[in-house]
């Protein structure tokens, strides 16, 4: 009974490392490029920024690497939206990253999500036009926080007065001989 479990154990094991080992072949790009973010299934939230993060390797070139990035959406194919059209592949001393021996070039984006994305699932799509081959990242955008009803300026008090910490454009130049005075008196105190 004991011998079988462990015979199941490790035919599983085995069986999740040959379905890595071919899903790493079945990018033939891997070699040229990887996706370090977003991370597959990572949550994230309308009105905040998307990570796009990938490295290239020292002998990738444009002749083998043209890579673009698009937000999709599964649930509407026509829905997809360009992140980034042409996207930096460059081998910068800036961008020099040392993994696992070799160097590597890394480069970043942002992406400011719309708050008025649809909340659900989408994938961001890296693509090679060079090869014609993609690498596609599952990820899930919440709703927006819903904002409150408006809150009091925090430069208004109760009674309804500016704070005296306000520094609103119309009170700035009010306040500034207040501040030079402020400053300059232990000056003044020197040299008189």
């Amino acid at each position: 009974m004991r011998s079988s479990f462990i015979v199941s154990a490790f035919a599983i094991l085995f069986a999740f490392c040959i379905a890595g080992s071919i899903a790493q072949e079945g990018n033939p790009d891997s070699h040229y490029f990887n996706v370090t973010k977003p991370a597959p299934n990572s949550p994230y939230v309308a009105g905040q920024k998307l990570p796009l993060v990938y490295r290239v390797s020292s002998d990738s070139s444009s002749n083998i690497l043209q890579l673009s990035i698009t937000l999709e959406d599964p649930r509407n194919a026509t829905n997809s939206v360009v992140l980034v059209e042409s996207a930096d592949i460059s081998q910068g001393f800036s961008n020099k990253v040392d993994q696992d021996g070799a160097t590597v070039y890394e480069h970043q984006a942002n992406y400011d999500i719309p708050t008025t994305t649809i909340p659900g699932s989408y994938n961001v799509v890296y693509t090679n036009h060079a090869t014609a081959h993609n690498v596609s990242i599952p990820i899930s955008i919440s709703a927006a926080p819903s904002s409150s009803s408006a809150a009091p300026s925090a430069s208004t008090t109760e009674s309804g007065k500016k704070s005296m910490w306000d520094t609103s454009a119309s009170t700035k130049a009010a306040a500034a001989p207040a501040w030079a005075i402020l400053l300059l008196s232990p000056l003044a105190a020197i040299v008189l």
